[in-house]
């Protein structure tokens, strides 16, 4: 029966027909599709490493470029000229000014003493004034008034001499604190 009439109903050799049935195959696609996953990472993390590398390449050039267009003496003598201003600076701040020190005792003095001299020393912290004045009173009233300043540590009153005219002549010492005395503040 095999043949009939030149028509072949049945094969002559037989095959086996193979049902898949649903799930079978699941680890594969699962492991298939983890490949895939793997595969776009890896290719994404060469792209952005060589991203990364050209970037790097590019700042190095860069800074080797940089690098070339620096002056170094430039920047020697801008160093050098910092450290002078940072001097001169320091040298401003502890400097003296003696025209605050004149325009205090100016202001404490009395009314009725003239000076005659007046010799200052820095390296003692000391003010010699030689004065005339009209009576003990206001020579009194004077060295109330320059000890009323925070700045006059102490007074020395050395020697009163009366004049032919009334009037009295003395000689006072003014002891100052220098940082008091002198800043201009």
């Amino acid at each position: 029966m095999p043949d009939q009439g030149g028509l072949q109903l049945l094969p002559e050799t037989r095959r086996k027909i193979e049902i898949i049935t649903p799930g079978e195959n699941r680890l594969i696609i699962i492991g298939g599709i983890i490949f895939a996953i793997v595969a776009v990472l890896s290719g994404g993390m060469y792209f952005y490493q060589n991203n990364l590398e050209n970037k790097l390449t590019s700042l190095d050039a860069e800074i080797i470029s940089l690098e070339q267009q620096r002056n170094k003496q430039a920047e020697q003598n801008i160093l050098v000229f910092n450290k002078q201003i940072s001097m001169l600076s320091d040298l401003l701040n502890k400097h003296a000014y003696w025209t605050t020190a004149f325009s205090k005792i100016e202001g404490l003095t009395q009314s009725q003493v003239q000076f005659e001299s007046i010799t200052a020393t820095l390296a003692n912290n000391k003010i010699d004034l030689k004065a005339i004045a009209a009576n003990y009173t206001t020579i009194a009233r004077q060295i109330a008034a320059f000890l009323s300043d925070e700045s006059i540590t102490d007074i020395n009153l050395s020697r009163v001499n009366t004049l032919t005219n009334g009037q009295l002549e003395f000689i006072m010492q003014i002891v100052f604190d220098r940082n008091k005395f002198l800043t201009n503040k």
